[in-house]
């Protein structure tokens, strides 16, 4: 009873960690695709979640703000953030800087307009976030790490590290299978001609 208890204590800590690694994978991967760190990355998450929309629909809103910001949008003006703050400002901060520009902006045409301009069609998702404020955002952000709900930089790191070990192990025991079936495969190919000979009366097959 002892040892299949620790045996199962076993497999629960594994299982853990592969699950932790995955998801820290996750972020890892996605937060490099949208060009922010792995913390921010969780806090939109956090966020989208409340404003009833996903994460994913940022993507294409990110790369559709770096587009604008390399073409000297005049929505940015418009908004009150001029092309000396982009040019000292990370794709992070200047994404959070033009949402909460937005949220400032009253009238909800001009917002929905302006949104379009920055975020491209992805803007569509994000209404119930642009009703939130400024402050109600980085209320959530806190929140989120008051609760513990995300991994540090070093971390998520950490996570994709062992996920890429996990990677290399099943390459390598793929491989390992593989390299040692080839040897049998002639002399198994053999046998089954042979007993399909047998099988089919013909008393053989080359």
């Amino acid at each position: 009873a002892a040892a299949g208890a620790a045996v199962a204590a076993g497999k629960a800590f594994i299982d853990s960690a592969n699950d932790v690694a995955a998801y820290g994978d996750q972020v890892d991967k996605m937060s490099q695709k949208m060009g922010i760190s792995a913390e921010a990355y969780q806090e939109w998450d956090f966020v989208m979640q409340h404003a009833g929309a996903s994460i994913d629909s940022l993507k294409t809103s990110m790369k559709t703000l770096a587009t604008a910001a390399e073409t000297d949008s005049e929505a940015f003006e418009a908004l009150g953030i001029s092309q000396e703050q982009i040019a000292s400002l990370s794709q992070e901060d200047l994404f959070s800087t033009t949402i909460a520009a937005l949220q400032n902006v009253e009238d909800e045409t001009q917002r929905t307009y302006l949104a379009g301009q920055l975020l491209g069609r992805g803007a569509t998702e994000l209404g119930a976030l642009f009703n939130m404020s400024a402050e109600e955002t980085d209320a959530l952000k806190q929140q989120v790490h008051d609760l513990g709900g995300v991994m540090s930089d070093d971390a998520v790191k950490d996570a994709a590290a062992y996920q890429d070990a996990m990677t290399n192990m099943n390459t390598s025991l793929e491989g390992l299978k593989n390299n040692m079936m080839t040897e049998f495969l002639p002399g198994i190919t053999q046998v089954m001609n042979g007993l399909a000979g047998v099988f089919s009366g013909n008393g053989g097959v080359d």
